[in-house]
């Protein structure tokens, strides 16, 4: 980065976070770098929402002869911009015309954890930092203060993780034992699971989501496993009365059940149907937290 790229972006109030320099225009939010190969060359990148109309901004960008490249990686759309000869055409210049196309496309910034385009702003915590929004941002520090004062103790979190996924799993088993999957069973189960890791101050880090997720994964298999006991009383009727026995008889037949060829055949669409519902209901539960764990880690 040379000495007129400096002295434009302290003119528009960048701040230099670690090799990157982070800045707002307007509504629009910034981050440029350098490219290591010129002195002449920097990148640009900005998140976008979704629903912003990219190729009108791709076709004003294809005309600007200091544009040697761009990109778009999910929201993230990244120009390389090469000073131009002409001094009035300069990195402020580029920066403030590409800030008056993204309003006439009605183009917004994203928030890096979720799609709000409101009350964005840079989190920042040493050389780290993300675009978020301020729901996202408050959850991400109150997550690292948690995370912080909490114990390392995952072994008593995932205890009461997997606990918290048994009891959830009821719901399932209730439901199975009728004839009916539904999404918001998985739902249960990942919010009973992730409640009880919280109950126990579990460490709200990325390896703390996947013990919830394991914890998840064991709950659904032991209520499968119920279900399917439960089907065996009904196919049994002289054992309805004696529960005790009803399960001894159970667990001694259940490994035998499972070399039955027909049997597994007749077990295929409940293997199918199960895991597809209990994923489209813990799916976006699980990435949530994850992603806002990840982030707390990375405002250390």
């Amino acid at each position: 980065m040379n000495n007129t790229h400096l002295e434009k972006l302290n003119g528009l109030g960048f701040k230099k976070i670690g090799i990157n320099w982070l800045g707002k225009i307007g509504r629009y939010y910034f981050e440029i770098q350098d490219k290591q190969d010129s002195e002449e060359e920097l990148i640009v990148s900005l998140n976008l929402a979704p629903n912003t109309e990219k190729s009108k901004l791709f076709e004003y960008l294809d005309n600007l002869e200091n544009i040697k490249d761009y990109s778009k990686f999910e929201n993230k759309i990244s120009i390389i911009y090469e000073e131009s000869e002409d001094e009035t055409d300069d990195i402020s210049t580029f920066l403030k015309g590409l800030c008056s196309n993204l309003e006439e496309v009605e183009g917004r910034c994203v928030c890096g954890n979720c799609e709000n385009t409101e009350y964005l702003s840079y989190y920042i915590s040493n050389n780290s930092y993300s675009l978020l929004c301020e729901e996202c941002g408050s959850k991400a520090i109150k997550n690292f203060e948690a995370s912080k004062n909490a114990n390392t103790n995952y072994v008593k979190g995932f205890i009461f993780s997997l606990v918290g996924a048994i009891l959830g799993s009821a719901l399932w088993i209730v439901l199975g034992a009728i004839g009916f999957y539904a999404s918001i069973a998985g739902l249960f189960i990942a919010y009973c699971a992730f409640k009880g890791y919280e109950m126990a101050q579990g460490k709200f880090t990325r390896k703390g989501i996947i013990l919830n997720v394991v914890a998840i994964v064991i709950a659904f298999i032991l209520a499968q496993y119920a279900g399917l006991f439960l089907e065996f009383i009904k196919e049994t009727p002289s054992l309805k009365g004696e529960p005790k026995l009803a399960l001894q008889t159970f667990l001694l037949i259940t490994p035998y059940m499972f070399t039955d060829i027909e049997f597994i055949k007749g077990l295929l669409p409940d293997l199918g149907l199960g895991p597809l519902f209990v994923t489209l209901g813990t799916y976006r539960m699980i990435t949530n937290n994850y992603k806002t764990a990840k982030l707390a880690e990375s405002i250390k």
